[in-house]
């Protein structure tokens, strides 16, 4: 009814005084409260509305920023491949299986929490399946039949590009290089201005995300998010080996007994950044198909995208951050000017993978072989 105050008579001044100070503050910070506000959800659906940069992107931003964690599962994954690591590769194939069972029944039983995290980490344990399976294969000089290829492709959904990295590298290291060349080409053009690029993996940066990534992942769920706009590190155990290019096997053998004190879960294992993955899947790949021209055109994309993360003083000294398994992508770099023949910029690629990371860094194992099959060409 109007014209009726329903508080007449019910405050006492210092209530007055106390409401006053509360409602100057709510007009002080009037977004932060909206945004806060828990009942239905209503501030989470305000901040889905608003799309006024100035006021409230850094806002929106620190949400998908906080649940960023969520989408490689990089730590997650690193204790289960340290786990497998301890196993032989039969034991660890019915330990990987028997956990896709389990994840299997969450997906059908489970709550929407439940369930949602099972499509998540689902494909994390496919690939790893896939790869210890085709190794065993190839061990056995057999062809990799068509359910482990099967497998595999239930791995491409854990994000953009690092489970069709994994199956790539298998095809290359299984001679298909036809099929190794269409899988590549199709990774590269998934990449875009708007992919997320992380690295989960402990005492590793993570590399800055586009705005353009922030900003859809407001909208975005978390499994979508992952499965269409993010990758991640790919990484290998001992079991994969086979499936691993030769030189970028030696990356499991980065510790010495003396580096073993800064020991992570991630550092038995080879791991690498997928873009440089990629650029040096197709280096190799179309060296073996005898394409000059490719083949240098992947090395340079390598090139560009190291370069990125420095820059050069006037002295020709490098600076920058160096984000996720940068030491690995100059590793391999260095391995591609090996076989162009260009032992000097090998050499000093490598000497700058060991300058940037001088514990746990096959650099240095590769720097001394270099320079000792330098010396014997010389004598």
């Amino acid at each position: 009814m109007g014209g009726v105050n329903l508080f007449d008579g019910k405050l006492s001044e210092p209530d007055i005084k106390d409401i006053e100070t509360v409602l100057i503050n709510l007009n002080k910070n009037i977004d932060e409260h909206i945004c806060n506000l828990k009942m239905d959800s209503f501030g989470v659906k305000v901040l889905q509305k608003v799309h006024d940069k100035e006021s409230t992107l850094k806002d929106q931003i620190e949400v998908v920023k906080e649940m960023s964690w969520l989408f490689p599962l990089s730590f997650t994954v690193c204790i289960m491949y340290s786990n497998i690591h301890k196993m032989d590769a039969k034991t660890a194939v019915r330990c990987v299986s028997k956990r896709i069972k389990y994840l299997h029944g969450l997906q059908l039983h489970g709550s929407e929490l439940e369930r949602e995290a099972a499509d998540l980490m689902l494909p994390y344990l496919y690939g790893p399946l896939a790869s210890i399976k085709a190794s065993l294969c190839m061990i056995a000089n057999q062809p990799v039949s068509q359910d482990v290829i099967n497998t595999y492709k239930h791995s491409f959904e854990r994000d953009l590009l690092s489970g069709k990295l994994q199956y790539a590298s298998m095809l290359y290291c299984s001679a298909q290089y036809d099929q190794a060349v269409d899988m590549l080409n199709h990774c590269e053009g998934l990449l875009g201005p708007d992919v997320a690029h992380y690295c989960g993996c402990e005492d590793r940066t993570y590399h800055d995300q586009p705005e353009t990534f922030l900003r859809k992942g407001i909208n975005t769920s978390t499994v979508e998010l992952s499965k269409t706009s993010s990758t991640a590190c790919v990484m290998f155990c001992k079991h994969e080996l086979p499936c691993v290019p030769e030189h970028l096997q030696y990356e499991i053998y980065r510790m010495t007994q003396k580096d073993k004190n800064e020991f992570h879960e991630w550092m038995d294992m080879v791991v690498i950044d997928s873009v440089p993955f990629l650029y040096y899947l197709q280096f190799l790949v179309y060296s073996q198909k005898g394409n000059m021209s490719k083949r240098l055109l992947a090395m340079f994309n390598m090139m560009d995208y190291i370069n990125q993360s420095v820059y050069a003083d006037v002295r020709g000294a490098y600076h920058g951050v160096m984000k996720g398994h940068f030491e690995t992508a100059l590793n391999v770099l260095a391995h591609c000017w090996k076989l162009e023949n260009r032992q000097d910029v090998a050499r000093y690629l490598y000497g700058l993978s060991f300058t940037w990371y001088p514990t746990n860094n096959i650099a240095k194992w590769h720097l001394n072989q270099t320079f000792r099959k330098n010396v014997q060409r010389e004598t």
